[in-house]
């Protein structure tokens, strides 16, 4: 599994200086509501045990905040977080920036330093001037790659000094469904199989040069053709553009592919990862092409769906949309909106399903 540190970990604990993973000895259980919201925003992992401490930070005003301790033998779960909690009725988790120490004359600024500092990236920041029920600032990073700009929504308070990326969510709300909503139209022009009225949809967010996405590359369909119509899957392309060279190449062949001939899309996938020990930056290109070629698509077409920058900002905003919902590793899987283990041979995930089916 590849773990997403570019934006989340990584920024996270530069910024809080915590350690991960291990709870201290002064650690706490959680109140039952405090609990119940944790266990909906993270993946469900049937071996999930949580304990929280004082985060020790100074917020502001109308935020409280403490330190969640997450352990689990599966990484989807394992780890450390924040759960703050605002006077208006919502809650957040997920993994804050702390921006009160870093230089800069503006917010702006702050950030600029701390992307690059700690991430050695370069981002543009949009901050809107309407206050979020919250109290905070909408904000959208824009981090600069070569293939166009990642899209990444959080807030930010007046004075600059906590960013968090996502949104909050009403502390007794459905977690799940939020998240749904949030993505719709992303996942509305992704690959997908099975009819948009099935009950159950599973997601998978995944990248075609990622070891452990060709190991389960199969898991979430095989589960669909059990189910027939039962069952929507949609593959959403996750390339992980800072460590994996030739992953958004290999997603923009895709989603050209796709948008000749959807259902070939599925023969693109399974020959990436069939060949994915063999492929580089070098030749992807030449293979990808090599198999449109061979597979009578029109060239022209295909070259033009390459070129296109529609189409590389739709693949961008599915990244920054799955960084701003908090998926953190590839693959992911989300099953109406919930993240579930795939567990051993993904048992878990197909336990899951047949559990939901049976409602």
């Amino acid at each position: 599994m590849t773990k997403l540190s570019v934006f989340l970990a990584a920024a996270f604990f530069a910024a809080a200086s915590l350690t991960a993973h291990t709870a201290p000895a002064d650690a706490k259980p959680l109140d039952a509501a405090a609990d119940k919201f944790v266990r909906q925003a993270l993946p469900l992992c049937a071996d999930l045990q949580l304990s929280t401490t004082e985060l020790g930070a100074a917020l502001p005003q109308g935020l409280s905040g403490k330190v969640i301790h997450a352990a689990s033998q599966s990484h989807s779960c394992d780890g450390q977080y924040v759960l703050f909690t605002t006077t208006a009725g919502s809650s957040y988790l997920g993994s804050p920036w702390f921006l009160s120490n870093v230089p800069g004359a503006t917010t702006e600024e702050k950030f600029k330093t701390f992307v690059w500092t700690n991430l050695q990236m370069n981002v543009d920041v949009v901050i809107e001037k309407k206050r979020s029920p919250e109290g905070l600032f909408p904000v959208k990073l824009l981090q600069t790659t070569e293939w166009g700009k990642v899209p990444l929504e959080g807030l930010v308070d007046a004075d600059g000094r906590l960013f968090v990326m996502g949104r909050f969510q009403p502390s007794g709300g459905n977690a799940a469904k939020g998240r749904t909503e949030a993505l719709q139209s992303l996942l509305a022009t992704a690959p997908a199989k099975g009819p948009a009225t099935a009950p159950v949809t599973i997601v998978e967010f995944s990248d075609f040069q990622c070891p452990s996405c060709k190991r389960t590359a199969g898991v979430a369909e095989s589960i669909a053709a059990k189910h027939g119509d039962a069952v929507r899957y949609i593959r959403m392309d996750l390339p992980l553009i800072s460590s994996h060279p030739w992953a958004f190449g290999a997603a923009l062949a895709g989603r050209a592919i796709h948008r000749q001939k959807p259902e070939l899309f599925w023969d693109y996938k399974k020959a990436v990862y069939e060949n994915q020990q063999n492929l580089n930056a070098f030749v992807l290109d030449d293979f990808a092409r090599g198999f449109a070629e061979d597979h009578g698509l029109d060239m022209a077409k295909y070259d033009a769906a390459l070129a296109s920058q529609e189409l590389r900002d739709e693949i961008l905003k599915g990244v920054g949309a799955a960084f701003s919902n908090h998926v953190r590793a590839t693959p992911t899987f989300m099953v109406n909106g919930v993240y579930v283990s795939t567990g051993p041979d993904g048992k878990e995930l197909a336990e899951y399903v047949a559990g939901l089916l049976k409602k």
